[in-house]
């Protein structure tokens, strides 16, 4: 028997001006004070009704007033449903949900793409989570975000072609996307959003807030998006270099395993374990800056043979997904799963055995 073929969760056709209108506005959020709430538009007025018994024109929601101390009102939607009256218009397309509180993750509060569950979104290839910021209420406000595993040209570049196709992300290129509920530890970079990891078959929040690069542990970066900054680990699953845009240079096999990953830059070429020649430092280390790699203590390994023992450190994995790290013996912590939510296991920015780390949050 045929095979029913796995069902993706948005098509890339759904799409048009007026979707692409608010992508663009969602580029354009200012940022709020992170230290007191910030109150947005409360979202467009309803549209008027069609006038005349029996009006046709599909009412198209108004847009949303931009955040501020006090919120500028939003456009009126135009134009409802046929019938006695009309209906009014709906609110706007992804229209803030009311007023928002600020904090150390969530920097600005969202008032595009906003959702409940994946099936609000409108992009193919686009998820819906958490945005770190709450209503006054206390209510977690939700909102649309790309899918970031690798890149593809057809579902067999995927982990399998039952829980996951090879669609485009928006209007970008085909990722592979798992279109079934759940996640898998082991493929948690194309089942979860950055600095989300799977645990229980759910993808749970692990963003680690940070100002820049400084504020998070090694191995990490400071990823942005129009309204957070959060830690990411460099260790992604990528396909291709482009891949890795925010969480390095280059794709890479950097310790010899047969899997690529996010890796950092080494003079003007990739850095990967075999360039540290097995000297002492031994492994590629993600720099001080930015993306820029070294050879150094800390970094990818496959067994303690691969780390400075003599120095005290040994390969450990930290992260659910196969990959192990060189880091100082006697940590507090072994894996990821050992820290509260919106914590990582790992090694302290300025060296030392893995502990639960926080980012900016002191």
């Amino acid at each position: 028997m045929k095979r029913a073929e796995p069902k993706v969760r948005k098509s890339v056709t759904r799409y048009g001006p007026w979707s692409l209108a608010v992508v663009s506005l969602a580029l354009l959020v200012g940022c709020g004070d992170a230290s007191a709430p910030v109150f947005q538009g409360t979202g467009a007025s309803g549209g008027a009704g069609a006038t005349g018994g029996n009006g046709t024109g599909g009412g198209m929601g108004g847009m949303v007033g931009t955040g501020g101390a006090t919120g500028v009102g939003g456009m009126v939607g135009t134009g409802g449903a046929g019938g006695t009256g009309g209906s009014a218009a709906g609110g706007g397309s992804g229209g803030a949900l009311g007023p928002c509180a600020t904090n150390a993750l969530c920097h600005t509060c969202p008032d595009q793409l906003l959702c409940q569950t994946d099936d609000d979104c409108m992009f193919s290839g686009y998820v819906c989570v958490d945005s770190g910021c709450d209503t006054l209420q206390g209510a977690a406000i939700k909102q649309c975000q790309p899918s970031r595993g690798g890149s593809c040209a057809s579902v067999a570049e995927c982990p399998n072609s039952t829980d996951y196709a090879c669609i485009p992300v928006g209007a970008a290129s085909p990722r592979c996307v798992r279109v079934t509920p759940g996640c898998g530890p082991v493929t948690e970079s194309y089942d979860c959003v950055p600095g989300f990891s799977c645990q229980g078959g759910t993808c749970v929040d692990r963003r680690v807030p940070c100002d820049s690069y400084l504020d998070c542990p090694k191995s990490h970066v400071c990823h942005t998006t129009p309204t957070a900054n959060f830690c990411v680990p460099v260790y992604r699953t990528c396909h291709e270099d482009t891949d890795c845009a925010g969480f390095g240079e280059f794709c890479a096999d950097v310790d010899n395993d047969g899997t690529k990953e996010c890796a950092g830059k080494l003079g003007s070429t990739v850095c990967v374990n075999a360039s540290c020649g097995g000297s002492s430092p031994p492994v590629c280390e993600v720099g001080d800056v930015g993306t820029i790699a070294a050879c150094g203590d800390y970094g990818l390994c496959r067994s303690n043979n691969d780390c400075d023992g003599a120095s005290g450190f040994e390969c450990v994995g930290l992260w659910q997904d196969g990959r192990r790290e060189c880091v100082r013996t006697n940590g507090t912590c072994d894996q990821v799963t050992d820290c509260p939510l919106q914590q990582v296991c790992a090694a302290p920015r300025n060296g030392g055995p893995p502990s639960c780390q926080a980012g900016s949050v002191p």
